[in-house]
């Protein structure tokens, strides 16, 4: 486990500081961040100093980092883009994780995933839960911008569905930052969900045009096997 990481961030200045100290106050349980950091990169130290910013903010919040080597001790966790932090409660990872520093616009999804996580959460309609906890296993991956107004509202509702269902896993990740995804995917504007690394959809969606998707995947079967909540 990687120790001794100074908690300084260029993205929480005293005003946000503030602001989280307040927020984080509603919480009701504990969490666990978790990080995979390669601290030789200029992306893994600034990762590794927010995470360490944000778990002094409350006492319910704690930090683990684990270095490259170290991957095997979080296998949940898809390293294969790093850096990466998931979130985790009573021991269990939840199937929230951030791929890159979730700085700019989704330091916003950041925080209410925690907050969904951790309790109370976002309010949801008894309706909406029952169809989400229907959904069959699921990865998505959510590419984005951290300039972009509408991304943070599809990584906060794919990650909120992941936090309803463990069968779900939703990631996002900061696409600027992995040239063999944008290749891959053939990615041009964000926000884009990838389902199960196959189906892909760009734009903007609703929770509800989401759980949709989710249900209508031809991909959508048993025989995915990356999410291991």
């Amino acid at each position: 486990m990687i120790e001794n990481i100074v908690p300084e961030s260029a993205l929480v200045n005293e005003k946000l500081k503030e602001e989280l100290i307040s927020f984080f106050h509603k919480l009701e349980e504990e969490i666990i961040l978790k990080a995979v950091i390669d601290m030789e990169k200029e992306k893994g130290r600034e990762l590794a100093g927010f995470l360490a910013v944000i778990a002094t903010l409350n006492k319910k919040i704690y930090f683990e980092a684990y270095s490259e080597k170290e991957r095997e001790c979080v296998p949940e966790l898809d390293a294969t883009y790093l850096p990466v932090v998931g979130m985790y409660k009573d021991g269990k990872y939840a199937g929230v994780a951030f791929h890159g520093v979730p700085g700019g616009q989704e330091i916003n999804s950041f925080v209410l995933a925690m907050y969904n996580l951790a309790g109370p959460g976002q309010e949801i309609s008894c309706q909406t839960i029952k169809e989400i906890q229907k959904l069959k296993k699921t990865n998505i991956k959510i590419c984005v911008s951290l300039s972009c107004h509408y991304c943070p509202k599809v990584v906060t509702a794919c990650q909120r569905i992941a936090i309803l269902n463990n069968e779900i896993e939703g990631e996002m990740l900061d696409a600027s930052l992995y040239e063999e995804l944008i290749s891959k995917f053939k990615i041009e504007r964000v926000p884009l969900m990838i389902i199960n690394d196959q189906d892909v959809y760009a734009g903007s969606k609703t929770m509800e045009e989401i759980i949709e998707i989710i249900k209508n995947s031809e991909k959508n079967n048993e025989t995915y096997t990356h999410c291991t909540k």
